[in-house]
């Protein structure tokens, strides 16, 4: 199917797509979050976001195929919070347990502020099965995220395999930690809470940095970097 190209009423057509892809996403969130996966059609979401079903097959090919889309999204949302909230404490020169606050306090912030997002990326994505490994997907992105920031961090002037299984473990040991706030299963308050998991991310960085030095393993690694901690943009 041919798809317009020209400028309409001022908008490029590639701007015009992506407004009715970033729609659609919108609108499926919204019927997913509060309906679940099962009740999302085609139908159904086209007519709420007021689309002919043509426009839905411009950006997807398939339910599958946006439900992953979706769940990419709502990832790089909360990655770009991390990292952004990291490099803004990196350059304010902050300390190790300041910044692990500082990143942990955003991003936590963004998963519980809005609960039905981060069910929808962490947990109720395993009733679709490309969005259940587009999730795998993402939290490995999230974990390369990590440990590229870690490595530039402590100066390690090369890969290190204990960055990788740190950030896995950290990662993955967080969002099971905020499901399980989430539900109500973890009775702290929500300062207490980012503050407990923080102290958990410096202990485990810093047994890594103190293992490495053990094994001879790496440069520099108890003196926090300078500079941007993304030099080729983001991991």
């Amino acid at each position: 199917m041919a798809y317009p190209t020209r400028p309409f009423q001022g908008q490029s057509a590639a701007s015009r797509i992506h407004a009715r892809r970033q729609q659609l996403l919108s609108q499926a969130y919204q019927i997913i979050a509060a309906e679940g996966w099962r009740k999302l059609t085609i139908h159904k979401l086209c007519a709420q976001a007021g689309l002919n079903k043509r426009y839905f097959y411009e950006s997807f090919d398939s339910l599958d195929a946006m439900a992953a889309a979706l769940v990419d999204d709502l990832a790089e949302e909360l990655i770009g919070i991390g990292q952004n909230a990291a490099l803004s404490g990196w350059q304010e020169g902050m300390d190790t347990p300041a910044l692990a606050r500082q990143v942990l306090d955003r991003c936590i912030g963004w998963m519980v502020d809005e609960p039905a997002r981060t069910r929808l990326l962490f947990s109720s994505a395993s009733e679709n099965p490309q969005a259940l490994e587009q999730r795998k997907t993402v939290i490995r992105k999230m974990a390369r995220v990590l440990s590229t920031f870690s490595l530039q961090y402590h100066q390690a002037g090369e890969p290190l395999p204990i960055a990788h299984v740190g950030s896995a473990l950290l990662v993955g040991g967080t969002i099971e930690a905020v499901m399980s706030w989430l539900d109500a299963d973890v009775v702290v308050s929500r300062e207490e809470f980012v503050e407990d998991i923080a102290c958990f991310w410096v202990a485990v960085g810093d047994s890594a940095v103190s293992l490495s030095q053990s094994r001879g393993i790496g440069r520099a690694l108890d003196a926090p970097g300078t500079g941007d901690p993304w030099p080729s943009g983001g991991g």
